[in-house]
């Protein structure tokens, strides 16, 4: 809250220095209006920038392999006429599978094989287990039964999130096994 309160000041110092130079300096006109384009330039690509930063979830694609942090599942809502969105929380993994960076957001559009499949990840999680994914295009499925985004072509559903317009793009968990804890040593009673 504070950072965006001196932001705010920020800005507005850089406004009156600019609004100082166009009266008080006997520079050209050309000149004046394209300093003031200039930081006005300025100030939309630092908004646009600050969307990466301040936590809000990305419609970029998801990281190629990943390790689930959590998810959340909003359901279209047809009196709302909310198309539904999944929310999920994810570690980008390096390619020996070790976590690499911290959480980011990501803000998926509502598919129903997605969301079956992010629920059981998430049963998983709550079992206590770690639970890794991967992003892949469809393509793990024998040809003899019908990808899921393929009936859901047809039945005209269609992304509304620009990261994510290629519906064929699914995402698979994988469990991890637990990691086992080191050996108590105990020590009897009485000794010392």
């Amino acid at each position: 809250m504070i950072s965006t309160q001196l932001l705010a000041i920020a800005y507005a110092i850089i406004a009156a220095l600019t609004l100082n130079i166009w009266l008080s300096t006997k520079w050209s006109t050309g000149f004046k209006v394209s300093l003031i384009v200039l930081v006005s330039g300025l100030y939309v690509g630092t908004y646009i920038s600050l969307g990466k930063i301040q936590g809000w979830p990305t419609t970029n694609p998801v990281p190629d392999s990943f390790r689930l942090v959590w998810a959340k599942i909003d359901e279209p809502d047809k009196g709302a006429n909310s198309p539904g969105q999944i929310y999920l929380w994810l570690r980008q993994l390096d390619l020996n599978g070790q976590v690499d960076g911290e959480p980011r957001g990501y803000k998926l559009p509502y598919r129903i094989g997605l969301a079956e499949n992010i629920e059981d990840a998430l049963e998983k999680m709550e079992g206590g287990n770690r639970v890794n994914g991967r992003r892949t295009r469809g393509l793990i499925k024998p040809e003899s039964e019908k990808p899921e985004f393929e009936s859901q072509l047809a039945e005209g559903n269609e992304s509304e999130l620009s990261g994510f317009s290629d519906d064929r793009i699914l995402l698979e968990f994988t469990e991890l096994p637990r990691t086992p804890l080191p050996p108590k040593e105990v020590t009897p009673l009485g000794s010392s």
